[in-house]
Order: C-alpha cells, then structure tokens, then sequence
C-alpha cells in the first residue's frame, strides 16, 4: 500500500512538470555569448527595463522571461566586466516564445595594468548546476547556498537532502539503499579514515554545516575515481578563498521538548569535559600496571584503588542546546596579480538528549499456543547523553594569473560525548527482574589536512595538470565505561550483583583506543587535443595511499571477595562505598580481577597503488568517456582468536577496474546518459579481525572474519536530465548493480552473536526521480520553489545452500525514500522560509536466525519515520540575519519491529512485536547570524 502511495506521487509530480513543458508561453528567450570567443556567458542578468522582472543566464548561457503579456519591452543586459546592453522595442506575441541572441563585447578597463585574477565559484546552486550537468559521471550534490536555508548543523543532517541518500544512526551515510560500508568518502580531495571501531564508516557528524562549500555524490564509476565506492564516491569540499573580506559571529539557541530543563543523569563533569577532551581525565593514572594478572592479589586490589570511584549518576538539569560559529574571511592582492586568501572558521557546541522508558525488548520465540512472546529479555530504558563539539578549519589558498592555483586545507573536531543509561525489567535466562547501568564516556578526534595545487602546463587552457599529497588521523577513546547491575529480591527490593565469576557486562570497567592514520598522495594530468574535427580529452593519473589502525581494549572486572558481611549488610552501603580502601580486598567484599588478553588488541595496515587512463571523445552531441583503473591493494593484520592462536592476515590483490560513460545532447537544454563500471568493496580492519566485540546497548557480540574475501560488483546506470530554465531541473534515473560475493553481516547460530560472511550474490536495482521548479508559472505562485526528490529501490540478498542464512533484502536498505521541500524566497523584504520532509521505508536493521533453514527469530525492521522541518528566516538591514526553526515537527517514535509468522487452526498467522521504541522529541532554535 505504502509502496504504491509512493509511486503515485511520483506519477504526479511527474505529469505536472511534464504538463508545464508542453504548453508553450508568451516569453522572450535567448543565448547570451562572448562576441570574440562565442563561449556561454553564465550568470548574466537581464532586466526587463520599468518592471521589476528578470532572471540571469544559466550554465550554457540561456535565459527565459516567462509569462509575459503581448507588447514592446526593452530588456537591459549585463556582465561583470563586459559592456551593458540597452536592447529597445523587443516584440512579444501571444502564446510565442521571442528568441534573442545576444554578444557582449568585454569593457575597455585600464587597471594599471595589474591583471584580474579570477577564481570559479562553487558554492552556489547555479555553479553546482552546472557541475552536475558536465560532469562525466551521473552525479548528484549540495551546496553551500542551499545549506544555508536548512537548520542542518552537520554534514550528517546535510547529505540526506540529496536524491537517494539516507542517513543511519545520525552519522552513517546510505546511498541508493546500499549500507555504509558500499561508500567512499573523500574530504577535499584525500581519503578519510574510518571513524569507528567496529563499522566501516565515515561519522558525517563531524563536519559542521557552515564549514561545508559543497557535497558531490557521484554515483557512477569513472577511472580517476576510487573503485572502492558501489553506492556513491562522496566528496565534501570544504570553503576556500573569500569573494571579499568579512567577519562572521552566528548564536544558536535551541530547546528540546522532552529534555531541555528536565532532569538528566550523568557522572560529575571534568574540568576538560567542555571541550570534549574529558578522556584525559578518565584514563587510567599513569602508573597503573600494564596487567593485573601479572601481580599477587593484594597488589591488583592496591592497585584498583587509584581508580576512580564514581559510578553513580547525579542527577541535574538539561541546559538548552548551544552553538558559536566565529569565521573570519581574508584576502590579498599581491604583486604582478597574484593573490592570498584565507578563510578561518572556529564553532563550539553543545547538546543534549534524553530517553525516557525506552522499550528494548529481545525474543526467543513466539509460542503459538498461547499467542504470545516468550521473552530473552523485556526491558525498559532511561538513557541520557551530552556532547561537546569543538570544530576549526583552516584554509589557505594562492592564484595567479597563468592559473596556478595552491591549497592548503586543514580541518579538526574534537567531540566528547557523555552518556548514562539505566536499563531495568525482566531477563528470561537468569530468571529475574534486573537493573543494567552504565555510564560511558567517548571522544572522537578527526583531522584531514591536505596540500594540492591545479596548474596550466605553458599557460594553456588545454594542458592542465593537478597534485595533492594529505595526512588524515582519527581516533576514538572510550575511557572507563562502567557496567554494574541490581537483581530484584524476593522482597521487591534491589540487590548489588557481585559475580562469583568476573563478568565486564555485571561489574567491571573498559578501557577501549582506537588510533587510525591515513597518508595519501596523488597526480593527474589532462590533455584536450585535436582530432579530425572533435577535441578528445586524454586523462591519466596515479594515486597511493597508506592507512593503519592500532586497537586496544583493557578489561577490569570486579567478584565478590567472600568476606563477611552477608548480603544484608552489603546492600545497606552505598555503592561506591565498596570501592575503599575498608571494603575492597581480599577477603573483604569485593576483589578485582582483569579479562585482558592479547586478543583484545590489533593492529593492521592498507597498501593502496592505483593508476588511471580514460579519454573522452565528443562526437557532435555525443560524449564518450571510456578507460581503465589499476588497483593494487594489500592488506595485512595480525590479531589473536585467543591468547595462544594467532592470526595474520595477509591479501595482496591486483584488480582492472573498466568503466563507460556516455551522454547525448537531445536539445540545449536535455540530455541523456548511459554508464556502466566495476567495482569492489574490500573487507574493512574490523571485519577481518578476529576480535570478539560485545555491543552493551543491543546485546550482542560481533567477530571479525579473517577469511572475507572481496566483493565485486557490475553497475550499470540509465538517467535523463532536463534544464528547462536557470534554476529549474528534473532527472529520471534507473540503475542496477550486480554483486559477487558480497559481505553481510550474519548470525553464526549461537544466540545473539553475529560475525560477516559472503554471500552468493545480491542484486539491486531501482529508480530516482529529482525535480526542482518554480511555482510561479506553474500554478502563479511568485518566489516559490518546489523541490522533490525519491527513490524507489529493491534488492535481494542470495545465499549459498547450507549456511544458516536465508534469501533476503541487503541489509540496511530501505526500498523507498522521498525528500521534498517547499521554499519561499523575497529578496525585495528579505524574507525566506522552508517546509521540508523525509521519509525512508523499512529497513533490516538485524539479520534473522535460522535453524536448519526454519526462521527461529525473524528479521528486526526498523521502520518508517516521517520527519518535517520548519525554518524561517529574516534578514535585519545588511549584515544580520535571524533565523527561526522546528526539526522533526511530527516527532514520531523511532520503531523497530519484527514479524512472527505462525500456524494454528490450519490458518498462517503473524504477530508483530516491537523491539525498541523511544521518542526525541521536537527542538526548537532560534539563530542569530552577524557577517560584517
């Protein structure tokens, strides 16, 4: 029902936009040209003289004034650094579109003779126009301008506005459906680590919104690009040299239904914890042992007492959501033309979030005698967290006249997440009621510096020639997370659990590094050349890369020391009495052991060598871009399934990459592409080592498998686009993708543990549609603009016979996503408004379990939520701005669920039963921005 809603709706938008070509208008149309070169002017104004009507050129130099009535005007037409244009007595008929073609010639300025040195915009939605539209590959973006008419305050919240795009767990990018770890995500030309521990992942979230210049997805392969990106090659650009110089403050304020100025649990603040470096102060003192294992018992519990002794939450109140943004934009005019900018920008933040009565809720089965769910555990959650955002970039950046152009990009975050969860309810396989708390603390570094520079080879516009070298570092810290329990006496009362047998998930403390670097380097050269009557483009590049990770994970666990106080006694101390000096010991009530163990730890490293050639021939409205990618790539590790089994591995590849990208000009303002591309997608450090991770949230454990092998996949892409007007777009796109041996994450058959695995093969095909048009000449609206994007995706999932698995859609992809978004824009009164809304369909979240080859527990689904935002925006004179917004207006719950089919009464039957649930609740913001 659902899926047929949605392609209803896209049935319609179709028929409208179509409708409104069809039916030609009184309008006055053209071409605006260098009169020497005969090259498209973009960005040209026209105004109708005596009226307030006119528009400007778009990337091949068209114009259209539409909706104009029989009669004589006269239209007055500029450029900068070209001679104005007075055209008089311009004849409109009814119904008939007047064509013009119109050449400017460039203005006679005598500037000292100091030549202008200009630069390419990309951070307006006209550049990123035309960026789409000449760009080889099928390609889909965002830009800064459009940015900043959204609440968006990351990279995270920015993408998915962008057609196929979804975002998971707040920070993960999915495109076209595909999970994550399909992406490759470049930041300013270089390569980015992976942010997480246990995912292969680039945390969108550490980007600010109002660092970003641009987003391009590109969604076809093409041989200067990574052949490691099957759902998109992600590029985040971030601001370079100003247009002028200015200063910038922006304060944001925001407030959260459900958790500002209420109650919220966390341990005492550090001193550092602001500034999201409060890992320094949780780490263990310096002159902790390396392993307690190693000393008699009295020393380990000497030593467990230079430990920190908060376990308790405190409670206290939810201040509102804040943010700071303090850009400063500089540049420089030099000698002989030459030209310096620089553009700094500086944001801190800091946020809060809560919920309340959380359902988590695991199942061993439904027991279709009585219809109901036999529970592994039914709880309910209060969780509390508090982050600090601290972000800086630095960019520089040098132009000449002969076009030279030298970067110097550098961008840090710094993000210090603080929470605390209470987790409380029944446990079917101890039998009892529980409370499950822990408190945890992670900080997350990320750095992407890099160096390039863009070159005309003998000053010639055909010979160009591009370099960057880049160091990326990421890290993650978790210090000190804390897990304790209570169990329900027969009294009704809670009782400390204090194991007989050391257990880091009932008392214990964990220590957990990540540390990832990535160096890169690349060069490449491009070479237009005559050819008979065609202009062919030759393309030729190398490129290295060298990544490495160190893991490490210490655990301390706590047992009981078989003293004598009874229980009794015990439960009548405050918890953290039991971590003194009087209580812990041998012999006492508590005593501490420690579960680490080389297999706890990893290191690993990536070798990457890849080498490119691709030529482009156009051929009258014909483009063929064809060519081939080498990649060399050798992956080593060394880890351990347990203390005495090491594992290395070592897996040198050499792989071809082909590719093919054609287009077809239909008219000036349509064309037509058809693409095709093999890549891979290699296993990631994690999922290759051997390491046991247990996820305290979902109640799980995850291993690495070191005999992954690589998937590769065939892509092939179908899309039209259509240009109608300077502003206005629509696309149509089918693709389809092949995979051989793709990963997923499957369950080993033993309780909820999970490992990756290949599978046979998978497929997944679909459609995305992409409209944006102005309202005012479809149904009158003046300074209106529609904008909708969906995408309506399948795929299957194929397993070999005898595995535990059954056939089923890829994991994590959603089989249907819409994004639309209504803006008004008054630049007369400068006013603006949005009204956008986000919808993805179910998707996998968990795999199910099986059992000779019968469902035990199904999929888990995490379903649909339908999100719209509000913004408001109104600019006070010429330097301030202040913005009104509410994020998720509807505020639905987050849902996953899964379905039990079953049999009684000779009927099939299903039981939906909801798996977590939880709300966050509506924010409300209020933002002042003051550029001067």
């Amino acid at each position: 029902m659902k899926k047929n809603l949605v392609l209803r709706s896209v049935a319609i938008v179709l028929a409208t936009f179509c409708s409104s070509l069809l039916f030609a208008q009184s309008a006055i149309e053209g071409k605006i040209l260098d009169k020497k070169t005969k090259e498209p002017l973009v960005g040209a104004s026209i105004l109708i003289e005596g009226t307030s009507r006119g528009t400007t050129t778009d990337i091949d130099g068209n114009f259209q004034l539409k909706g104009l009535q029989a009669g004589k005007y006269t239209l007055s037409v500029s450029y900068v650094s070209y001679k104005k244009q007075r055209l008089p007595d311009i004849k409109v008929q009814n119904n008939e579109p007047t064509f013009l073609e119109i050449e400017m010639e460039e203005a006679e300025l005598m500037l000292q003779s100091v030549q202008v040195v200009a630069q390419h915009r990309t951070d307006t939605e006209l550049s990123l126009l035309k960026s789409v539209r000449t760009a080889v590959q099928v390609v889909n973006g965002i830009s800064s301008q459009q940015i900043g008419k959204t609440l968006d305050r990351d990279a995270a919240e920015v993408v998915k506005r962008i057609p196929g795009v979804t975002v998971q767990d707040d920070r993960f990018v999915v495109v076209r459906g595909l999970n994550q770890r399909y992406n490759n995500v470049w930041l300013n030309n270089a390569s980015t680590p992976s942010s997480e521990t246990d995912v292969k992942a680039f945390s969108f979230d550490a980007v600010p919104s109002n660092m970003i210049d641009n987003i391009m997805i590109y969604k076809t392969g093409s041989p200067e690009l990574s052949a490691e990106a099957t759902g998109g090659f992600v590029k985040i650009f971030t601001k370079n040299i100003p247009e002028e110089n200015f200063q910038q403050i922006e304060y944001s304020f925001g407030y959260n239904d459900q958790t500002t100025f209420k109650d919220s649990y966390h341990l005492p603040m550090q001193t550092l914890d602001v500034f999201g470096l409060g890992s320094l102060q949780r780490d263990l003192p310096v002159d902790f042992p390396e392993n307690l294992n190693s000393l008699s018992i009295q020393q380990r519990d000497a030593a467990a007492l230079k430990l920190s002794n908060h376990w308790v939450a405190q409670p206290s109140t939810a201040l509102p959501n804040q943010k700071l943004t303090f850009s400063i934009g500089r540049k420089w005019n030099l000698k002989e033309g030459n030209k310096i900018g620089n553009i700094t920008s500086l944001s801190y933040s800091n946020s809060s979030s809560s919920r309340f009565s959380m359902e988590n809720n695991m199942y061993e089965r439904f027991d279709p005698v009585t219809e109901t769910p036999v529970y592994l555990y039914n709880y309910a959650a209060d969780i509390y967290s508090t982050d600090f955002k601290i972000g800086l970039m630095h960019n520089w950046a040098y132009l000449t006249p002969n076009g030279t152009k030298i970067e110097f990009k550098n961008l840090l975050n710094q993000i210090g997440v603080d929470k605390t969860s209470n987790t409380f309810g029944w446990n079917n396989y101890r039998q009892g009621n529980f409370k499950y708390l822990s408190n945890q603390y992670s900080a997350r570094t990320t750095y992407s510096g890099q160096l390039s520079g863009n070159h005309k080879l003998k000053n010639n516009e055909d010979n160009k020639l591009d370099w960057n070298v880049g160091y990326a570092y990421a890290n993650r810290i978790e210090p000190d997370r804390q897990n304790w329990s209570m169990k329900e006496n027969q009294e009704g009362d809670y009782e400390y659990v204090l194991p007989d047998v050391p257990s880091i998930n009932e008392l214990g403390r964990l220590y957990m590094t990540n540390h990832e670097n990535v160096v890169v380097s690349g060069i490449n050269h491009e070479k237009k050349f005559q050819f008979l009557n065609t202009l062919p483009v030759l393309k030729s590049g190398i490129y290295g890369e060298f990544k490495s990770r160190n893991f490490s994970e210490r655990s301390i666990t706590y047992r009981k020391a078989y003293g004598p106080l009874g229980n009794e006694e015990i439960n009548a101390l405050d918890f953290e009495t039991l971590f003194t000096e009087t209580y812990l010991g041998q012999g006492k009530v508590i005593s501490v052991d420690e579960q680490t163990n080389v297999a706890n730890t990893y290191k690993a490293q990536n070798w990457l060598g890849a080498g490119y050639l691709s030529i482009t021939l156009p051929v009258g409205k014909f483009n063929l871009t064809g060519g081939v990618r080498a990649e060399y790539n050798h992956l080593l590790l060394d880890g351990y399934y347990n203390p005495t089994s090491p594992v290395h591995v070592d897996n040198p590849a050499l792989n071809l990459f082909p590719s093919l990208n054609t287009s077809f000009n239909l008219s000036n303002k349509s064309l037509i592409r058809l693409a095709y591309a093999h890549t891979i997608n290699r296993p990631e450090f994690r999922e290759v080592s051997p390491l046991s991770y247990y996820d305290f949230t979902e109640k799980n454990s995850v291993r690495g498998n070191p005999n992954l092998q690589d998937a590769s996949i065939q892509n092939v892409d179908l899309r039209f686009e259509n240009y109608p007007s300077p502003t206005e777009t629509f696309s149509l796109a089918a693709f389809y993708k092949h995979f051989t041996h793709p990963i997923e994450m499957v369950n080993i058959g033993v309780g909820n543990d999970f490992s990756f695995g290949n599978a046979k093969a998978a497929v997944n095909y679909g459609l995305e549609m992409e409209l944006k048009k102005s309202l005012e000449t479809l149904i009158g609206l003046k300074n209106f603009t529609l904008q909708v994007n969906a995408s309506y995706i399948f795929s299957k999932v194929e397993f070999a016979d005898r595995t535990n698995e059954q056939n089923r859609p890829l994991q994590g992809q959603s089989p249907y996503v819409v994004n639309a978004a209504l803006f008004y824009q008054n630049d007369k009164v400068g006013f603006s408004s949005s009204l956008m809304y986000n919808v993805m369909g179910k998707r996998i979240l968990a795999v199910a379990q099986l059992n000779q080859g019968k469902v035990v527990i199904p999929d888990i689904y995490e379903m649909p939520r339908h999100v719209v935002d509000f913004t408001l925006n109104k600019k006070i004179g010429n330097q301030m701005e202040l913005r009104f917004g509410i994020k998720d207006l509807l505020a639905q719950n987050y849902q996953t669920r899964q379905t039990y089919e079953y049999e009684k009464d000779g009927d099939v039957k299903e039981a939906t039963l909801i798996n977590q649930s939880y709300n966050l609740g509506r924010t409300f913001s209020l933002a002042l921005n003051w550029k001067f």
